[in-house]
């Protein structure tokens, strides 16, 4: 009972951050597809075959995954439909047609996060590029803090799982000891090693199934919960939580299989190691 409670809450807090890292790695994707690259082009590059070889060009960055074309008309629309009040289609309005102050533009989707400051600078020094800009330093760093937690998630897991491997070793330890002489009576009448460690790995494979009812009803429960309490939003629209289903099956069935998996592999290195004795 003790291992079988040691189990279940160390697999409580696994539940915890494998549902923390998932939902940062949705959001970091999320991040990373709504931050692009603002590349202006320089007013002496406005015709279409000097536009053609500089969207190649930058095509060719391995980092860039995408690249859109925005005219400069498509610009002024899209600053007075940003704003989307009375004042800004009176401030904008009037530079519609020959009176247009902004140019063409491009706008780069980057494969992945960490590069869009290298890639920035590299688009930068390519000529007819008037200027390009991702959001600044403040972006690329809240991308490496998500980076960062999630790594810190990764790592719990990982930790996590080693203490339910330690707990459930001990506990067969304790069970092996307490059988000796019965192991000293199998192993005198021929018994192998292995026909005396399977029922100990099917014991420690039986009590991290157990151990993880509890962690997969909450997991299931729990997080629906907090989908409804929440309406799939925290904090902002950029901050969506995963839909329930599958993840909430993924999950448990991933948990069930840590727990089998845990102990038997506790079961395993606990009866290999205390069975290197003679008869």
């Amino acid at each position: 009972l003790s291992s079988i409670s040691s189990v279940t809450v160390t697999l409580l807090l696994m539940s915890m951050f494998l549902f923390l890292n998932v939902n940062l790695d949705s959001v970091t994707k999320n991040v990373e597809q709504n931050v692009q690259i603002h590349v202006q082009v320089d007013r002496e590059f406005e015709d279409e075959e000097a536009i053609k070889g500089l969207e190649e060009q930058i095509s060719k960055i391995p980092e860039v995954e995408k690249v859109v074309f925005s005219t400069k008309e498509e610009e002024l629309e899209y600053s007075i439909q940003l704003d989307g009040t009375e004042e800004s289609e009176e401030l904008y309005g009037p530079y519609r047609g020959e009176a247009n102050p902004f140019m063409d533009a491009f706008l780069i989707t980057v494969k992945n996060g960490d590069t869009i400051k290298d890639v920035t600078e590299k688009i930068s020094e390519l000529d007819g590029v008037f200027y390009a800009s991702y959001g600044g330093d403040g972006t690329g760093k809240f991308m490496n803090t998500l980076e960062q937690i999630r790594n810190v998630g990764l790592i719990t897991v990982l930790f996590l799982s080693a203490v339910a491997v330690f707990l459930i070793a001990n506990t067969i330890r304790v069970s092996v000891q307490s059988r000796q002489n019965e192991i000293s009576i199998m192993r005198t009448v021929g018994a192998s090693n292995w026909y005396i460690r399977w029922p100990f790995i099917i014991e420690g494979m039986i009590i991290g199934l157990i151990g993880s009812i509890i962690p997969v009803l909450a997991s299931i429960f729990l997080y629906k919960y907090l989908l409804a309490g929440t309406g799939g939003v925290v904090w902002s629209s950029m901050f969506k939580l995963v839909p329930a289903e599958p993840l909430v099956y993924q999950i448990s069935a991933v948990l069930a299989l840590i727990g089998v998996f845990v102990g038997a592999l506790g079961s395993l290195l606990t009866v290999g190691r205390l069975l290197r004795w003679t008869r």
